[in-house]
């Protein structure tokens, strides 16, 4: 079972309040660096430290305004729910869109005004996957910038943790004692030290449970983004999860989550971005055959983003698996159901409630380190389905939104 503890919350513990300082002289030491890494494990209280920073700074004048930012739309609903209410998306901070003239469609330009532009100090959280690109827009307004990251997490892709790729610059450590009443950071630790619990079970929201027929319909739960390692089992689990709400075809239709996979910042549109669709995918001429035309809701955003046009190879590799990447052209999308994600893709983000498909022997020497970013990306909810048998007894847990049966 998972250690049940609880703790009080007090003020700034000594290493925190360490942690307050450096920063602090840090943003007044003109000649120290334009960026600030805060490194830290889950439950250490990064997000709570730098917004005590910016109380202070505020109190003393130091600031007036902070553009606070995460990586996805979904990062950036959990940073305003630890209390840093004006939190947004990196691109809606430091891009604004515009449209052609000639042709009607939409592009995006880095703003000359806006909260990174008028910000004394820019906040960034979930940032291991900002990219040198992204991380240079960001950089050049000027402005001191702090990240916080976690360096215990699996290495950030190919191409990302711009911010991230050195030693943070100051390491939180200690467990912060609101955390510990947390069954998800107290099974996040266990993990980080390469432990499991010694039997299956449940404590508060946190459910450690085996992956049977009976629990791998914890899946089909709608409020409840799954996770997994490998993409033979995300392709099963997005056919079975599909066929269940009434979706087929090989492309999305109106209702279905996506994930964006490639950068485009011309268009705003980033790695790792979820979106509903607003519209069936519909064939597009415009940019050439075998092109698709996408009408997404993108988190965060109030208006649908139409007519992407989107290479239809991703969501085809669910119904080919031998389908190799296509060479895709500038200015084509690249979409993916977003039913089941590798963590490695979910990397930057973070949902309410996250299901865990435990796939993590794959990944070997990394194995803890994979276990360990899953369950990190969860904030209130957890179900983790193990492939290995902890013994003990265990209860289904029953939860409202369950009453869809998976098939096999």
């Amino acid at each position: 079972m998972i250690p049940q503890n609880t703790y009080d919350e007090t003020s700034p513990s000594d290493e925190q309040f360490g942690a307050i300082r450096a920063i602090e002289g840090w943003y007044s030491d003109k000649r120290a660096p334009q960026v600030y890494f805060l490194g830290g494990g889950a439950g250490t209280g990064k997000s709570y430290t730098a917004n005590k920073v910016i109380e202070r700074l505020k109190e003393r004048n130091k600031v007036k305004k902070v553009a606070s930012g995460a990586y996805t739309g979904k990062a950036a609903h959990i940073l305003r729910k630890k209390g840093v209410k004006d939190a947004t998306t990196i691109h809606q901070m430091i891009y604004e869109p515009r449209e052609d003239e000639e042709t009607g469609e939409i592009y995006f330009v880095s703003r000359i005004d806006g909260p990174a532009a008028e910000a004394d100090l820019i906040v960034l959280d979930e940032c291991s996957m900002i990219d040198e690109r992204l991380a240079n827009d960001i950089l050049m307004f000027g402005k001191k910038v702090l990240v916080l990251g976690d360096p215990y997490q699996l290495p950030p892709v190919s191409g990302a943790g711009a911010f991230t790729k050195t030693a943070p610059d100051f390491l939180l450590r200690e467990i912060h004692r609101q955390a510990k009443e947390s069954p998800i950071i107290r099974l996040a630790t266990m993990i980080r030290n390469g432990e499991l619990p010694r039997r299956f079970g449940s404590a508060g929201s946190a459910h450690v449970l085996p992956l049977t027929p009976q629990t791998q319909r914890l899946v089909a739960r709608r409020t409840t983004q799954t996770l997994c390692g490998v993409h033979k089992v995300r392709f099963a689990y997005t056919s079975r999860l599909r066929a269940l709400h009434g979706f087929s075809g090989p492309m999305p239709m109106r209702g279905e989550p996506v994930m964006c996979c490639k950068n485009n910042r011309d268009a705003a549109l980033f790695n790792g971005m979820m979106g509903i669709m607003t519209a069936d995918a519909e064939q597009g001429f415009e940019k050439g055959e075998g092109v698709f035309n996408l009408s997404v809701l993108i988190e965060d955003e109030a208006k649908r983003r139409k007519d992407l046009p989107t290479s239809p190879w991703m969501f085809q590799q669910h119904f080919n698996h031998s389908i190799t990447r296509p060479k895709v052209r500038k200015g084509i999308e690249e979409f993916d159901f977003g039913y089941v994600l590798t963590v490695h893709k979910a990397q930057g983000s973070e949902w309410d409630s996250v299901t865990v498909i435990d796939d993590s022997r794959v990944f070997r020497d990394d194995r803890w380190r994979w276990l360990y970013t899953a369950v990190t990306r969860a904030s209130d909810e957890l179900v983790l389905l193990l492939r290995e048998d902890l013994g003990g007894r265990w209860n289904m847990p029953v939860f409202d939104d369950c009453e869809l049966q998976l098939a096999a």
